[in-house]
């Protein structure tokens, strides 16, 4: 084991910044000692020269030192290893330069790494007796902030570049003085060169100069472990990709840049001590061949790479550092356009994004117009597109073939595009930024119903706009929203779901009754079908099936504004209901019938639509219920579009017109106020299970007779027969009266009521036909005491659905519709509404606590579950028990 160097007798620190060879050869000086020897006491390996053995440096110990030698060093002059090791190149490594794999040697492709040499200031050599600072060596150091100098790049006497080679340790050192070995051999090699450096002559640079400017900035990127300065300010990055892009843009400089630009761009004296060419050494010839790859051989040419470089790079943000760039650019090519969004590729290794992002800004001009929504050119950081294809199919499942309308009606012009040709433009178009995919590619994933070419084209006509940039930006803000936040309906499904089924016409004709509305002809069938499956799918109504009817004219289209003027808020729930109906029969239970992005990603744009938003609810009402073609006169007074004011009735449907005795008659507003105030439950309640008359309920509602009979008839709800001709002679016939008291067990004010006779009066005739009154008291209604019956004698399974008013019935209904394939056919099959089928099946399943059916799907007829085979059974053996 090595004994450790003996503790020096002499302790001299190193300067701040000094570089290990010049501090030990101070250590030599001020013991005037012979270099060679000092280093042998701390353990430096012996060198040897053409088979003679001498004392000297290792070629590459300023750039590393492994950690024995840096240990021995620290001991014998009483530092720490940590300051030793900070006198290398290892102190930059990873910031301003980049070691080889084995650390003995800096890469000269890499961030201007410098192989060997050191540039210098003079005055800092005079200064200091000839100590030298280490960051000299970096290839971004080309000025003496302190001194306002260039520093000077070679020796003035001998022109190479001062320590490249090691020092002779054969003598005390004198650092101030060219090391270089001697250009005339019968010179004592010891001496080398010999030329006072301190007296080289260097450019003189004013206070404030660009030149210091910019080296004081690169010295702060250096010594700080990330930079946000300018366009790094909202993405901070490391110093070598700063420094990386410094140099990237220094090589446009210093290979492409036109003299007389230079010298507009930058102070004269640094311009013309760069192109000059009296100063050029003859050992930097091949380095200037391709000037700036490399590390510049003159302190001149790095100053005006950098300088040049941080003009951009200081700019405050990544748009105004693409316009400085666009400059430089354009300076360099004759056309922006010879130059692509990849093409800074080869500028160089380690470039980092926000160069990226401000090379596309500067290329902002040029770009085509779905290359400007690709690269994001209106955010704050364009950038190359990073999403993957899984990404853009997730992206499409989130996005309407016809583009949401209130964001169609912003993003179109009142002229020259129609809304309904661009929808599937901008839909397409919303998968394009921050991806790779083609305009034909986004035009499939979207429903396929226009190709590339046709976006393509209307892109063209957007981009004339002068709103291009806001539109731009919406898409932008939509893309980001999507990608951050799941939407609730899933377009991709919606896309492929069969619509053959959609709004039949039986279902038509049914709403129209419940809502007071006029079926009117095929075509006002054909226009609601066609709306709801545009809105239902996100499709356009052309890709409607043949089956539903789809628009097929110009003139369908015009008469369709007039439905949606015609639309009442009563027909648009309706019309809601059954679409919400259509998506559970496809077991979609979780969607809504439509949805939009928040109109809030709009905010502070300037669009070329109106806002809907916008409209004069009130008076648009007004206004469509006062003319003939009320959509486009709305859209003349109000100052808007058609595309608004038909998004606005779509959302917010006028009301009904005042109703009146004779449009009664004719609409049958009547019939709609009555299904409004007497849905088919209340109907049942009142009828089967309270077992009121119809002209009870008539008194109780306000309703007709005759009404109330149509109502009853439309829910499927069969009338009792009453006592027949009571009212032309009053009398009461007996089997009626034993049905109704006795096998029924009604009450007799109940039946007196319905008779329209006094209890008294019914007693008579209970007595006339020698019928057995039944004893008075609670116990005796006839509703407790048939839900007791009926609970004490059926099957336990059946108990919990027997304790209602009407669970008989119910169960009945349920037996009976079970062998139908679907509830719907079942409804029709027994003269019932499919409602209050529904309905009573849905309370038995919640009575009984499990499904009884597994309701029809398309191509599979309705099933029973086991649970509702074991209820059948069980009702059918209770239907037995009752008969006679």
């Amino acid at each position: 084991m090595r004994t450790p160097a003996r503790t020096l007798p002499i302790r001299l620190p190193p300067l701040p910044g000094e570089a290990l060879d010049s501090w030990l050869e101070a250590i030599a000086r001020r013991m005037d000692t012979a270099l060679g020897d000092v280093l042998l006491h701390f353990g430096f390996p012996v060198r040897h020269r053409a088979g003679n053995q001498f004392r000297g440096i290792p070629a590459d110990w300023t750039i590393v030192l492994d950690e024995r030698l840096a240990a021995a060093v620290a001991h014998a002059t009483g530092t720490s290893p940590e300051t030793v090791a900070a006198l290398t190149l290892t102190h930059y490594d990873g910031r301003a330069l980049h070691l080889s794999a084995g650390g003995r040697a800096v890469s000269r492709h890499v961030l201007w790494g410098r192989g060997g040499g050191s540039r210098f200031c003079p005055e800092c050599l005079h200064a200091t007796g000839g100590r030298w600072q280490l960051s000299w060596r970096l290839g971004f150091s080309f000025a003496c902030t302190w001194h306002r100098r260039l520093l000077a790049d070679c020796c003035p006497h001998c022109g190479r570049v001062p320590r490249q080679r090691p020092r002779s340790g054969r003598s005390v050192p004198r650092p101030e003085l060219c090391g270089n070995p001697p250009t005339r051999p019968t010179r004592p090699f010891s001496a080398g060169c010999g030329t006072d450096l301190t007296r080289a002559s260097t450019l003189l640079l004013p206070p404030g100069h660009p030149v210091l400017t910019a080296q004081d900035r690169v010295m702060e990127i250096i010594d700080g472990a990330t930079a946000a300065f300018g366009p790094y300010r909202t993405s901070p990055q490391p110093a070598s990709a700063v420094l990386a892009d410094i140099r990237a843009l220094g090589i446009r400089v210093l290979s492409d840049l036109p003299a007389a630009v230079l010298r507009e761009q930058i102070p004269a004296d640094i311009a013309e001590a760069h192109l000059s060419t009296d100063a050029v050494s003859p050992h930097t010839g091949q380095a200037m061949e391709r000037p700036g790859f490399m590390a510049p051989p003159r302190a001149a040419d790095t100053a005006v790479a950098v300088t040049m470089a941080l003009s951009i790079l200081e700019q405050p943000g990544i748009h105004p550092a693409g316009e400085a760039l666009r400059s430089l650019l354009e300076a360099v090519r004759e056309e922006l356009t010879q130059i692509s969004a990849t093409s800074i590729d080869s500028w160089g290794r380690g470039i980092s994004p926000v160069l990226q992002s401000v090379h596309l800004a500067a290329l902002a001009p040029s770009l085509r117009p779905s290359e400007y929504v690709r690269y994001r050119i209106m955010t704050e950081t364009p950038r190359r597109p990073t999403r993957t294809t899984r990404d853009i199919e997730q992206r499409a499942r989130k996005i309407p073939t016809m583009f949401w309308p209130p964001w169609t009606i912003r993003l179109a012009p009142p002229e020259g595009i129609h809304a309904r040709a661009l929808a599937p433009v901008l839909a397409a178009l919303l998968l394009i930024p921050d991806s790779r995919t083609s305009l034909d590619q986004a035009a499939g994933l979207i429903g396929d119903v226009i190709d590339g070419t046709e976006v393509s084209r209307l892109l063209q006509e957007v981009d004339d706009l002068p709103q291009w940039p806001d539109i731009a930006t919406a898409l932008d803000r939509l893309a980001d929203y999507l990608g951050a936040n799941s939407t609730p309906i899933d377009y991709g499904r919606r896309r492929l779901l069969n619509y053959t089924g959609l709004l039949p016409h039986d279902r038509w004709l049914e709403i129209c009754r419940r809502t007071g509305t006029p079926p009117g002809t095929g075509r006002r069938e054909r226009i609601a079908r066609s709306q709801l499956f545009q809105r239902l799918s996100g499709l356009p109504a052309e890709s409607a099936p043949d089956d539903l009817g789809g628009p097929d004219s110009a003139e369908f289209r015009a008469t369709s504004l007039r439905f949606t003027a015609l639309q009442t808020p009563e027909l648009v729930h309706a019309l809601q209901q059954e679409v919400l109906t259509f998506l559970a029969s496809h077991h979609i239970h979780d969607e809504p019938m439509t949805w939009q992005p928040p109109a809030t990603l709009l905010a502070g744009l300037s669009l070329p639509g109106p806002d809907p938003a916008h409209v004069d609810l009130p008076r648009l009402h007004q206004l469509v219920r006062e003319r003939q073609h009320p959509v486009q006169h709305a859209a003349q007074v109000l100052g808007t579009t058609v595309e608004a004011i038909r998004h606005a009735l779509d959302e917010h449907p006028a009301p009904a017109p005042p109703l009146t005795k004779s449009t009664a008659r004719a609409t049958g507003r009547i019939r709609q106020q009555a299904r409004q105030a007497i849905p088919a439950e209340r109907f049942t309640r009142l009828y089967l299970d309270e077992h009121r008359s119809l002209q009870q309920i008539a008194t109780l509602t306000g309703f007709s007779r005759r009404v109330l009979t149509d109502l009853a008839k439309e829910y499927g709800i069969p009338l009792r027969e009453g006592p027949k001709d009571y009212k032309r002679r009053g009398t009461v016939e007996r089997a009626w009266l034993i049905e109704q008291y006795v096998h029924r067990r009604r009450t007799l004010p109940d039946l007196a009521r319905e008779a329209g006779m006094s209890t008294a009066n019914m007693a008579r005739w209970a007595k006339t036909h020698n019928v057995p009154l039944r004893p008075r008291g609670g116990s005796s209604h006839s509703q407790v005491l048939r839900a007791i019956d009926q609970a004490s004698r059926a099957p336990s399974i059946l108990r919990p659905a027997l304790g209602g008013q009407g669970a008989s019935e119910r169960l009945s209904r349920f037996a009976a519709a079970s062998p139908y394939p679907s509830l719907g056919a079942a409804a029709s099959g027994l003269g019932l509404n499919t409602f209050t089928l529904v309905a009573q099946i849905n309370r038995i399943e919640r009575e009984l606590g499990g499904p009884l059916l597994v309701r029809a799907e398309r191509g599979r007829p309705m099933t029973l579950t086991p649970l509702g085979k074991k209820v059948l059974k069980a009702i059918r053996k209770m239907q037995d028990n009752t008969m006679p």
